[in-house]
């Protein structure tokens, strides 16, 4: 028998076993809401890409942020979903940003999937138009592991959403084959 762990198994036990520090995001990251810009300044022909509230919505000549960055869904119906921004791109006010560039304790994609999986509800105010302001984001309490078991933690995580991506195109090519073989069944 031998002493190797599944990756599932390994992920459970670096998450059980880790006695991180409890830490305020606030913390850690720097929480704030960037310069918002009107669609009409969007340029198709932009060179960076600019991030709204859901992700990807167009391009713009410039960018405000250097680094790929964490945003959260902060109005509407979507409020509390988390993306990662890609380097050099834009983010609108639509998004808060919680920015670790100058934290050396906390690994980004430890966090990124940390906040992927938090629960807004309790957080999000405002009945006509959700919303999440930046004092309750910034005092979410987070397990903070050392930088090792964050790594190991990123890595494995990593490694399942590869295998997601790679089943999901292996469907993807079944779903045009049997699109393929149903049309040519009834010529």
């Amino acid at each position: 028998m031998t002493n190797a762990l599944t990756p599932k198994a390994k992920s459970f036990i670096l998450i059980s076993k880790t006695n991180g520090k409890v830490v305020a995001l606030s913390e850690i990251a720097k929480v704030y809401q960037p310069e918002t810009i009107t669609q009409s300044k969007f340029n198709e022909n932009g060179k960076f890409p600019v991030f709204g509230a859901n992700g990807l919505i167009g391009h713009y000549n410039f960018y405000n942020h250097e680094n790929a960055q964490i945003c959260i869904t902060c109005r509407g119906a979507t409020c509390g979903n988390v993306n990662l921004s890609l380097p050099k791109s834009w983010i609108t006010g639509n998004s808060m940003v919680i920015n670790t560039d100058e934290c050396t304790r906390i690994n980004k994609m430890y966090l990124y999937y940390l906040l992927k999986n938090y629960n807004f509800k309790s957080i999000i105010s405002g009945s006509g138009q959700p919303q999440i302001v930046r004092e309750p984001i910034s005092a979410i309490k987070i397990n903070l592991p050392i930088i090792q078991d964050q790594n190991e933690i990123v890595k494995i995580l990593n490694t399942y959403n590869e295998l997601l991506r790679k089943e999901k195109d292996i469907l993807k090519l079944y779903k045009k084959q049997k699109a393929y073989l149903l049309k040519n069944m009834f010529i």
